[in-house]
């Protein structure tokens, strides 16, 4: 509709002449869109309704006129020096029009009316929240997931990075989305009906109390519960609290793409329900997690999320079918055969694998065609440069690149000594031939002379005199080392007797056992909680070891190149009782 310009007591033709403002009535006007520039506009009418090109003021100055079709705001020039922006007179007219237009048909329905006016605002105020509430530069799924090839894989942060942080806390969450790494989240639901963060359906693995969260308040959660990661990541760490979903949404959607999912079935419906009603913007950036028996899928594929559905060892081929059509993505375990995931990975649609904390599981999945790895560690695991070369063990955090033979095991984690042995570590495992990887600092930076490694190791308590423990080192890779098991590549192992004997052996992969290299040297027997020092020199052509807190304890330089691999740990050897297992500390790795 044409809308009216002019036509109140300020819409006078004048010319500004000093300090006077002077009507200059008959003065003939050209109407343009723009201040400066622009386009004429000559579809224009006077106050009749009769076409007109041009507008002139009345023999008193004043002006009206019609302009084109829905223009609400023009600039008008006579000529003067400069136009003038008009805006249509008759705005608040219609509006207030329309506005009592609205009121009196919704009076003839008031309830019904009233509720579909309602449902309409929310819609429209949803919609503009979510265009206001996401930039556009926002990180999508599809801008993550679609460029994602075994070459250059996705690394999500595993329960956020649960095997180097506090799993499913802010700590976490904040570091792995720091670094762009998308973030896995569970979540399970209180007794009130609130949403927080948390693998298990009870508390008891990793907080302070126990039971199950729906047996607790929000306010409960909130006040009493924290983290108890200490004897899994170690006892410099904080106690961190429990962070509900909504903290999580408000702060880092949109960021960084998010997995997730309800652990239990009471969760589903709960986190639904707060998906539809705060986030619909959610299928941007949102992944919906679940178990390939979930019967969730309609709705989130009815919501246009994308979905992630993770497999069994055991689920078969047919039953893949019956949920293809609602499957994005599939997921498979670690520990399923390299045969079972090239079948998956044969079904075409991308896979990504749980849970991920070696490189050497990297190397592995991303040869069976996976693109995503669902990392406990995700620094460690996308990166191939060590991190330090002297340990902070006295810190009592653990390093990233610490692995264990089993990951989220506190039995099998590396041990912090606490006073007076602050600085000393150990494997506290009771299981037999036990070790920790040390990626942290792996692969070596060798110089052209090789490395050496420096270390001093104890026996608290002496075990039996033939039993050892010790170091191992020069494998390819971070695949777990064990004594007197099959490993999959070899590499060299110092043996420490309780006895005082020294020895270097060589682990070929697939062997159950060592060969020793040149001959046992005997060295002064330990004491208990006396400290002995080592230093191992790799060079090009040669491997030596030496225990350095007596004088001549030396394999001397023993000629082999079979194994100059750059990644090494330390192993419990042949020790199986806890009381008397190895402690080692000041861990320096130096280029020669």
């Amino acid at each position: 509709m044409r809308h009216l310009f002019g036509g109140s007591t300020s819409d006078y033709a004048m010319e500004q002449v000093g300090d006077q403002l002077l009507l200059r009535p008959g003065a003939t006007g050209t109407v343009w869109d723009a201040v400066a520039g622009g386009t004429q506009l000559t579809d224009l009418t006077d106050t009749s309704g009769l076409p007109i090109t041009s507008v002139v003021a009345a023999s008193d100055g004043f002006v009206a006129f019609y302009g084109p079709e829905d223009a609400t705001t023009v600039y008008l020039d006579f000529g003067l020096g400069r136009r003038y922006a008009m805006v249509a007179s008759d705005i608040a007219a219609i509006v207030s029009a329309r506005v009592a237009g609205v009121v009196t048909e919704a009076a003839d329905d008031a309830t019904t009316k009233a509720a579909d006016a309602q449902a309409a605002a929310i819609a429209a105020a949803a919609s503009n929240t979510s265009a206001l509430y996401l930039p556009n530069a926002i990180t999508t799924v599809d801008s993550i997931i679609n460029p994602a090839t075994p070459v250059a894989p996705v690394f999500f942060a595993h329960r956020g990075g649960g095997m180097v942080r506090p799993e499913h806390t802010l700590v976490g969450y904040r570091a792995a989305a720091a670094m762009r790494f998308p973030l896995e989240i569970s979540v399970n639901v209180d007794a009130s009906g609130e949403l927080w963060c948390l693998h298990d359906p009870t508390v008891d693995r990793t907080t302070n109390r126990t039971g199950n969260l729906n047996g607790y308040t929000t306010e409960e959660i909130g006040q009493q519960i924290q983290t108890n990661n200490r004897s899994l990541l170690g006892a410099g760490w904080a106690e961190q609290r429990l962070v509900p979903l909504r903290q999580v949404l408000d702060e880092f959607l949109g960021r960084v793409p998010i997995l997730l999912e309800p652990k239990a079935n009471d969760a589903v419906v709960p986190c639904q329900q707060l998906l539809d009603a705060s986030y619909p913007h959610a299928p941007r950036s949102v992944i919906w997690k679940c178990h390939i028996g979930t019967l969730s899928l309609p709705w989130a594929k009815a919501r246009g999320y994308r979905t992630w559905v993770y497999l069994d060892s055991g689920t078969s081929d047919a039953t893949m079918d019956g949920k293809d059509s609602m499957v994005d993505y599939w997921g498979v375990n670690t520990t399923f055969t390299d045969t079972r995931i090239s079948q998956v990975v044969a079904r075409g649609k991308p896979v990504f694998a749980w849970a991920v904390y070696r490189r050497s599981q990297v190397a592995r999945l991303t040869g069976l065609g996976v693109v995503g790895m669902m990392a406990s560690d995700p620094r460690y695991v996308s990166t191939s440069a060590p991190q330090r070369t002297a340990s902070r063990w006295d810190l009592q955090i653990k390093e990233p690149g610490c692995t264990p033979t089993i990951d989220y095991d506190p039995d099998y984690a590396l041990v912090f000594a606490p006073s007076p042995d602050v600085g000393w570590v150990s494997i506290p495992t009771s299981a037999s031939f036990q070790s920790v990887g040390l990626g942290t600092y792996c692969p070596v930076a060798a110089g052209a002379n090789g490395y050496r490694l420096s270390f001093d190791m104890k026996f608290k308590v002496l075990p039996a005199s033939t039993l050892h423990g010790g170091i191992y080192f020069g494998k390819q890779s971070d695949d777990p080392y064990r004594f007197s098991q099959s490993n999959v590549t070899g590499g060299y192992h110092l043996v420490m007797r309780a006895n005082g004997q020294m020895q270097l052996n060589k682990h070929t992969a697939g062997s159950t056992s060592g060969t020793t290299m040149g001959s046992v040297i005997a060295t002064t027997a330990p004491t208990a909680d006396g400290v002995m020092s080592f230093q191992v020199d790799v060079r090009p052509t040669t491997v030596e070891v030496r225990r350095t807190d007596g004088t001549g304890w030396t394999t001397g330089a023993l000629a082999d190149t079979t194994y100059r691999g750059l990644y090494f740990g330390l192993s419990n050897g042949s020790v199986t009782d806890v009381a008397t297992r190895p402690y080692w500390r000041n861990l320096v790795v130096t280029q020669l």
